[in-house]
């Protein structure tokens, strides 16, 4: 009686509060320890990771300019200028410095711009990999809990428009990442991951040359 008791207390007041399926007379078995988290790396340790992480990109970063940074169009200074100036605002960038008579622009806005919050995941879900590879082996499992966010970035692209002969133009793209919280211990990073680059450059030379295609009759 005392068990069949305990039993149908036990069923109604664990669906209230929760209760011990042992009867009070069972001594219940010792928890097991709990795994202790790994310690967090060192500043030192912190730095060096970060700053392999940020050779890494620089030199993804320059290979993506290279191929992809400068286009030649055929089109008068003025109208290449005027083109990319109506593509980068029309992205959500905004103009810091204008200068149409030597063909220099810079435009800035919150990160992720001009990426949206859709292709900035998927920056993060290809680019991901190649980070982990480099802050795992320094950061040990510490390096799981790093989130890539835009948070806390700028991102600052600089144009500049060349006049070339028989009527063309050079256009040429550069981009970094401005901090505007400083993280103290960790290297300041300046370049964005690999896969935004891409995709950032793929959406401003569309909307240049959609700018560009409407100037013309």
């Amino acid at each position: 009686m005392r068990t069949l008791f305990w039993v149908t207390y036990c069923a109604i007041a664990a669906a209230l509060t929760g209760c011990n399926p042992a009867p009070p007379w069972v001594k219940p078995a010792p928890a097991e320890p709990r795994p202790e988290a790994a310690p967090p790396p060192s500043r030192e340790k912190v730095a060096e990771a970060f700053t392999r992480l940020n050779a890494a990109l620089k030199d993804a970063y320059e290979r993506i300019i290279r191929e992809r940074g400068t286009r030649t169009v055929a089109a008068p200074r003025a109208a290449a200028f005027d083109a990319l100036h109506t593509g980068l605002t029309r992205l959500g960038m905004i103009v810091e410095n204008r200068d149409a008579e030597i063909g220099v622009l810079t435009v800035a806005a919150p990160a992720p711009k001009p990426l949206d919050a859709a292709e900035w995941r998927t920056t993060v879900q290809s680019d991901q990999p190649l980070m982990a590879s480099i802050l795992c082996p320094v950061l040990g499992e510490y390096c799981k809990a790093i989130r890539f966010e835009p948070d806390d970035f700028v991102i600052v692209i600089n144009a500049t428009v060349r006049e070339l002969d028989a009527g063309r133009s050079e256009v040429s793209l550069t981009t970094r990442m401005r901090e505007i919280v400083e993280r103290p211990g960790v290297p300041r990073r300046e370049y964005p991951p690999p896969t935004g680059v891409q995709m950032a450059l793929d959406k401003i030379w569309a909307q240049f040359d959609r700018a560009l295609a409407e100037r013309k009759p």
